[in-house]
């Protein structure tokens, strides 16, 4: 068992020696040797975890999925609005970000390697479908306008989020982040929000 253990703490800290590379370097630019010297692990116990910098971007990736859908599930029994939990989910992914390595760097290597390399398009859709089952529910509840296409708005909103932060990222390295997501939703809240519901817009943004 207690090798076990030993084992598991060595993949993670390599995960996450990894997802700083990644956050300082790029993938291109990140190496196994520094990734293997910024975890502490041996050569050996390096191509034992992971045996090409590929394998290593999947594992960040993998760990960022599990990461969103806890996050999701947070908000399964929730009793706020859907529009509410929208954007609750939103703020709580940025904050994920700018505290957690590895949902940082899976979300710049989602922006930085094709999906036909590594299947990163998947990022994306672990939040798409889901926001837009929420987008669903937020209209049935009389929130969000009914001429609004859920699976547009929701095409729309994971890309609006991956745009600021990547700006965010590159111009103060997501000190700026949770601010531009608020200016988001004050933009486009009035946009969304169906007519004779717009008292709703302050309470909501207040989760921004």
């Amino acid at each position: 068992m207690a090798q076990q253990a030993r084992a598991i703490a060595t993949r993670r800290a390599i995960i996450e020696a990894a997802a700083t590379e990644f956050i300082e370097h790029g993938f291109t630019g990140a190496s196994i040797a520094d990734i293997a010297e910024r975890s502490g692990a041996t050569k050996g116990a390096m191509y034992f975890h992971f045996r090409s910098k590929e394998l290593l971007a999947q594992a960040v990736i993998e760990q960022q999925q599990e990461a969103n859908a806890a996050l999701q599930e947070q908000f399964v029994t929730s009793d706020l609005s859907a529009l509410a939990i929208l954007v609750s989910m939103v703020r709580e992914l940025g904050l994920q970000m700018k505290n957690d390595v590895v949902v940082l760097a899976a979300m710049r290597l989602a922006v930085e390697i094709p999906e036909s390399e590594q299947g990163t398009g998947a990022t994306y859709e672990a939040w798409a479908a889901p926001t837009e089952v929420v987008i669903e529910h937020a209209i049935a509840q009389g929130d969000i306008r009914d001429t609004l296409e859920p699976g547009t708005l929701s095409r729309l909103l994971v890309a609006s989020f991956t745009g600021i932060q990547t700006v965010s990222f590159a111009t103060t390295r997501l000190d700026d982040l949770m601010p531009r997501l608020r200016e988001m939703w004050t933009v486009m809240l009035p946009g969304i929000v169906a007519p004779g519901r717009e008292h709703i817009i302050p309470d909501v943004l207040q989760r921004a």
